[in-house]
C-alpha cells in the first residue's frame, strides 16, 4: 500500500485548518468563560455580554477568513459551500443579537445614571458597530463564499457540456 505524501497547496490545508480552528475556537472558549453563568433575564448581564463579546469577535473572523481561503486555495468546494451556509447563519444569528443589544441599550439608557450617559453611550455605540461590522463580513463571507462554491462545481460540468456538444 503507497502512501502519497500532499504536495502543493495539499501540504499545507491540514495546519492551516487546524489554525483557523484555534483562532475561532479559542476566543468562544475564553468568552464562554468569562460570562458564565448565564443570567439571560438580567438585563445588565445581557449588556455586559454582549459588549465583552465584541472584543472577541475579530479573531474568529480571521480564522474563519483562513479557513475559507484554504478550503477556495485547496480546491474543497464542499468545505466552502458549509462554511459558506454556516457564514449565512452565523450573519443572522448575530444581527438578530444587535437588534437585541440594541433594544436593551435603548431599556437600560434611562436607568443611567447622568455622569456615566457619556461613557455608557460610548460603550453602546463601539460594540454595535463591532457587532454591524461582524455581521457584514460574515454576511460577505457567506455570499462569496457560496458563489465560488457553486461557480467551482458548475465549471466541469460546463467543460464537459462543452466536450459533448463539440
Amino acid at each position: 500500500m503507497s502512501h502519497k505524501r500532499p504536495d502543493g497547496p495539499e501540504a499545507l490545508a491540514a495546519p492551516l485548518y487546524f489554525l483557523a480552528l484555534l483562532l475561532t475556537a479559542t476566543p468562544v472558549m475564553d468568552f464562554v468563560s468569562s460570562v458564565v453563568p448565564m443570567r439571560l433575564a438580567d438585563i445588565e448581564w445581557r449588556f455586559a455580554s454582549v459588549g465583552l463579546l465584541s472584543g472577541f469577535l475579530l479573531t474568529p473572523l480571521l480564522g474563519i477568513a483562513l479557513a475559507m481561503g484554504v478550503a477556495h486555495f485547496a480546491g474543497h468546494q464542499r468545505f466552502q459551500r458549509v462554511m459558506a451556509i454556516v457564514n449565512l447563519a452565523l450573519a443572522v444569528s448575530f444581527f438578530l443579537l444587535l437588534l437585541a443589544f440594541i433594544l436593551d441599550v435603548l431599556q437600560l439608557n434611562s436607568a443611567v445614571q447622568e455622569e456615566a450617559q457619556e461613557a455608557f453611550a460610548s460603550a453602546s455605540l463601539k460594540a454595535a458597530l463591532k457587532h454591524l461590522t461582524f455581521v457584514i463580513a460574515l454576511g460577505f463571507f457567506g455570499w462569496r463564499g457560496f458563489r465560488m462554491s457553486r461557480w467551482a462545481v458548475l465549471e466541469p460540468r460546463r467543460q464537459q457540456a462543452s466536450v459533448l456538444v463539440g
